[in-house]
């Protein structure tokens, strides 16, 4: 067997399974994602939710007729 087989044999190996790796990968990152998201999501609501009341309390300062 020379060096030259030996090499495309790899090659060949290679390339019948090359997405591996970024598949598990991509995988492991959505679930993350997905994750956070899920656990994050009272919090979000509670952000939002401040958000929305110091907007409204701005506006009821600059309609105020109070100068």
């Amino acid at each position: 067997m020379t060096k030259r087989s030996r090499a495309s044999r790899r090659r060949a190996a290679r390339l019948l399974h090359p997405r591996g790796q970024a598949m598990s990968e991509y995988a492991v990152v959505s679930g993350a994602l997905l994750g956070f998201t899920v656990l994050g999501w009272p919090f979000l609501v509670g952000l939002l939710d401040g958000l929305h009341r110091y907007f409204h309390s701005i506006y009821y300062v600059i309609q105020s007729p109070i100068p």
